[in-house]
């Protein structure tokens, strides 16, 4: 206990100075960008104005009269177009007191006094000079709101890039304080334990280069000579002494590294992710008409292609990763998922687009699965539900993180140059892995891996309360994240004028909710045993998470709805694993391990179908609809659930009794 609370007060102590400081430099940023935006705006006013200027006074030089400019309105207006916050330039001449010329962006009702468009604008006023003497002045007019929404647009992204900061920071110091204090100090007090139970068989070598490393390395060579000291004591007085000792030195083991997988973790989901808030958009700008299929589901289909190859490859991947070693299939993986990221920035139209869609879906599915089995291979029955979640909170730390900032970057550097970043950040994750992995080592009596067949398929297919927890629970649940989260979500937002970095933040509330609440979840489900319940409660909330955007329509509808699926998903989701292993019974060959494979292959369904299934009920209905229809769809399977389930479990009771 004093070891973790030793690093847990180092990380406590490290992410609040870092949050303290990015919050004060964040407030100071705010500052310096307020006081910048109003001079900032002057600058562009009297740019305006002596572009104007210089086409008024050529035209006067030419011998036309101040008041006889043809079609001058015309280029009035064209010099509006193209700049949000500029919705008024008109030429005044103060001799008359007219306006003579004007333009105004959307065609309002046309500016007749100073006052007036005072009143209308943030108006800046310039002379025009001719010969020393003021001819006339041009006006120019700004949306009086837009500076605040811009000085509340950087907010926003400042906030956003303070919780990623702290995710970020969270990730990193958790894992240096993993490498150069938990892992160490557990090392040695494992070591010491050995020696006061008398087992001098196994000792830990320790790769570190600081401190805690030389002190266990310098642990394992005093057993090592301890070891040898009490060979040369006579064979019947070490039987008195009672010590387990090896036939030669004894034997090195590496340390146990199970946080060690985070770090690649998230950087791949991070780098993957950072295109969510983008990603329809920039297949949008690749559109090309399909015969038979609607522009929206057009629209959906990479990310279905990429669901579909991504689970196919799972069984694959895993077995490949099993044979081959975690550190050489996350390295394939990392890069081949780097390799995708970087063509997709050059993709010139939707065919290209899937092919290197699906190459990254691909190194994807190696690094999901070997993440799992990395897990899998440094846990044991007690301990792997902890390193399951330690794998699923750097799953959704790496989305949400993503997706946040990949909306802010494409907003500022464009898709093309967010891709090949993502693939930079991928490609590092492959060197950590070189770094601090372990190649694979060969046991020459281990048993051959389980190899899923089609009888395991058919046995699980035909157990009720797999189908039950299958496709009423986890296939409609994916469906909601691909199909809503992934692909919905974004078009919508863009349909309603938000900008990439408004979708990022929006989807973010979704990742945030997972991390938030996960952990809680797995506390109370684990204190009340009832995972039903939860699964339940949390079909029913996905349910209102879509209502909710049906009911109150525009960006805040959608921002509720994701922020209630993330809850529903972060109550309902896990459950469903511990709930399907409690209820099916292995049977015929049918081990833990494949049906949680199988399983996990199968909700996959829902990845696959939810953009299709969004795609085509937007391209009847429209969106409102078609929320009601999915929030609807959810509330029927929910029903269909608890209905079944309440009697599958009256059916075995029954057959309890009569047994």
């Amino acid at each position: 206990m004093k070891r973790i609370s030793l690093s847990g007060s180092v990380v406590f102590i490290a992410v609040l100075v870092i949050v303290l400081g990015t919050a004060a430099s964040a407030w100071i940023s705010l500052g310096l960008i307020k006081d910048s935006l109003q001079p900032a705006q002057q600058e562009k006013a009297a740019i305006v104005a002596q572009s104007t200027d210089r086409l008024v006074l050529h035209l006067l030089d030419q011998g036309v009269p101040l008041e006889r400019f043809g079609r001058m309105e015309d280029v009035l207006s064209s010099r509006l177009q193209g700049h949000a916050d500029l919705e008024f330039l008109a030429i005044y001449e103060p001799k008359s007191d007219t306006l003579l010329y004007q333009a105004q962006a959307g065609g309002h009702e046309r500016i007749v006094s100073q006052a007036w468009a005072e009143k209308q604008f943030a108006l800046y006023r310039y002379p025009l000079m001719q010969n020393g003497q003021t001819l006339a002045e041009v006006w120019v007019g700004f949306d009086p709101g837009f500076m605040a929404q811009v000085f509340e647009e950087i907010g926003y992204d400042i906030a956003t890039i303070l919780v990623v900061t702290l995710l970020l920071a969270m990730e990193l110091l958790m894992f240096i304080t993993t490498y150069h204090i938990k892992t160490p100090m557990a090392g040695i007090h494992a070591m010491l334990d050995r020696v006061a139970e008398k087992d001098l068989r196994e000792v830990v070598y320790f790769p570190g280069k600081d401190e805690l490393s030389h002190l266990g390395n310098r642990v394992a060579a005093a057993i090592g000579s301890m070891t040898e000291g009490l060979k040369n004591v006579a064979t019947g007085r070490r039987a008195d002494l009672g010590y387990q000792l090896p036939d030669g030195s004894p034997k090195q083991v590496g340390l146990a590294r199970l946080s060690f997988v985070r770090p690649p973790l998230f950087l791949v989901i991070f780098s993957e992710s950072m295109s969510l808030s983008f990603f329809p958009a920039y297949v949008n700008a690749l559109y090309e008409p399909i015969p038979g299929l609607s522009p929206s589901l057009v629209i959906g289909l990479p990310i279905s292609v990429f669901m579909l190859v991504w689970a196919l490859s799972l069984p694959v991947a895993g077995q490949w990763s099993d044979s081959v070693g975690r550190k050489k299939a996350f390295m394939v993986g990392a890069g081949l998922t780097a390799m995708g990221l970087f063509l997709t920035a050059w993709c010139d139209n939707l065919w290209q687009l899937l092919i290197v869609r699906s190459i990254t879906a691909v190194g994807y599915g190696v690094v999901f699965i070997t993440a799992q089995g990395y897990v899998t291979d440094n846990t044991t029955v007690e301990n792997r539900t902890r390193g399951m979640a330690m794998f699923l909170s750097g799953f959704f730390s790496g989305s949400l993180c993503g997706a946040a900032i990949g909306g802010i970057l494409s907003d500022r550097i464009g898709f093309e140059a967010t891709f090949i970043l993502s693939a930079t950040l991928s490609l590092a994750s492959a060197v950590f892995v070189m770094q601090f992995f372990e190649a694979k080592v060969v046991d020459p009596n281990a048993p051959p891996p389980a190899v899923l067949s089609f009888k395991d398929f058919t046995t699980l297919l035909t157990d009720k309360y797999f189908l039950l927890i299958t496709f009423l629970s986890a296939i409609p649940a994916k469906l909601l994240l691909t199909g809503f989260l992934y692909y919905t979500g974004p078009v919508y937002l863009n349909q309603l004028g938000a900008n990439q970095s408004s979708v990022g933040r929006i989807l973010m509330a979704y990742g945030l909710a997972i991390v938030l609440i996960s952990p809680l979840s797995a506390w109370l489900g684990d204190r009340l045993k009832n995972k039903t319940a939860f699964i339940i409660f949390g079909g029913g909330l996905s349910a209102l998470a879509l209502f909710a955007v049906y009911l109150i329509p525009g960006v805040y509808g959608m921002f509720t709805g994701v922020l209630l699926l993330g809850v529903a998903h972060a109550v309902g989701v896990s459950p469903q694993l511990s709930l399907l292993t409690e209820k099916v019974k292995l049977k015929n060959g049918l081990t833990l391990g494949k049906t949680i494979g199988i399983f996990r292959l199968t909700e996959r369904i829902g990845n696959i179908a939810g953009p299709l299934v969004a795609a085509t009920l937007i391209s009847l209905l429209g969106f409102q609809s078609s929320f009601l229809w999915l929030s609807t769809g959810v509330a029927t399977s929910l029903i269909l659930l608890v209905v079944l389930y309440l009697m599958f479990r009256t059916m075995d009771q029954r057959q309890l009794q009569e047994a």
